[in-house]
């Protein structure tokens, strides 16, 4: 069904993709498979003629054509710090499979990473592991990574291996426009810092029903430094962390006075017994309807919801 649904010219929908094929795409397809395929004796058009490295797929792509990069289930790969980069714009990759089959990376040094450098991509349901103590970061936007999307993204990490944060933003702008929905990370290790981490100011970033849980004093969601963050938009995310100060923010923080946006409806819990906020009050950020639970709270919540008019 896989073969037949997604030839070339079919019409593919990647933002509906729940593991069947919906058509509404137009573009090229491409295949990769770890234990079957090739990049020197394959095309990749096909799945029984799929490439062996995303890598291979991503450099066979037409920018901004809509092209699109299948990664079947059982598919397993190793990555550097150079071996694999995003850098053909308007590329969707897809992760087939669930549980054990899903498309699995594996970072071996700490500065293992996934190099992304085009904007208008795609990536959805792959499995990322950190195989050593103290990996930088997962995803480094170098540059021009606006509109990124990443959805369905799992990071696993263990109490001596971790990702010290996921996503680096990199310099002002280049990740406006980006998407973080349903991505999964709970891990021991308090090395783990938020899910996102920036020094510089991005418009309109988007975190969607999201579940992050570590043991750091630090957000759960975007560390942002002194950033102002105009547009940003936190909706529905679960947030554990080991703060224990939890006035600094829990989902977000920034010690920007400019900032604009929304979070709301989001549930967190923290290691402090007092004050906690969603988002640094002075940030101008309106939050409301975020439940949070202290460290003496358990099976009850606390309400905190603040409404600024940004001026």
């Amino acid at each position: 069904m896989l073969e037949a649904s997604l030839q070339h010219g079919a019409r593919f929908n990647p933002q509906s993709f729940t593991g069947q094929i919906s058509l509404e795409y137009y573009g090229n397809v491409f295949y990769v498979q770890s234990t079957t395929g090739s990049n020197t004796a394959n095309s990749g058009t096909t799945p029984d003629k799929a490439l062996a490295t995303l890598e291979a797929a991503i450099n066979k792509c037409t920018a901004n054509n809509s092209d699109v990069i299948v990664l079947l289930p059982g598919h397993t790969e190793a990555v550097t710090s150079t071996s694999t980069n995003l850098d053909t714009a308007g590329v969707t990759i897809l992760g087939v499979g669930s549980g054990s089959l899903k498309p699995t990376f594996t970072f071996a040094a700490t500065s293992s990473r996934f190099n992304v450098t085009a904007a208008n991509c795609v990536l959805k349901n792959l499995r990322l592991t950190a195989g050593i103590g103290d990996v930088v970061t997962a995803f480094l936007h170098a540059t021009a990574a606006q509109n990124t999307k990443y959805l369905d993204i799992e990071f696993t990490a263990s109490s001596t291996f971790n990702f010290v944060n996921c996503y680096t933003l990199g310099a002002a702008n280049i990740s406006d426009g980006c998407r973080w929905e349903r991505n999964y990370l709970r891990t021991a290790d308090t090395g783990q810092l938020a899910l996102a981490i920036t020094a510089a100011a991005h418009n309109d970033l988007k975190f969607y029903d999201n579940y992050v849980v570590h043991a750091a004093a630090a957000a759960g969601l975007l560390t942002a430094g002194a950033a102002e963050l105009l547009g940003i938009d936190v909706r529905r995310n679960f947030a554990q962390t080991g703060q224990t100060d939890g006035s600094v923010g829990v989902l977000v923080i920034t010690t920007g006075t400019a900032s604009s946006g929304s979070i709301v409806d989001n549930d967190m819990k923290t290691a402090d017994a007092a004050a906690n906020v969603a988002v640094p009050i002075a940030s101008k950020i309106y939050a409301a309807r975020n439940y949070i639970a202290g460290a003496d709270e358990v099976g009850t919540v606390v309400a905190v919801g603040t409404l600024f008019d940004n001026t």
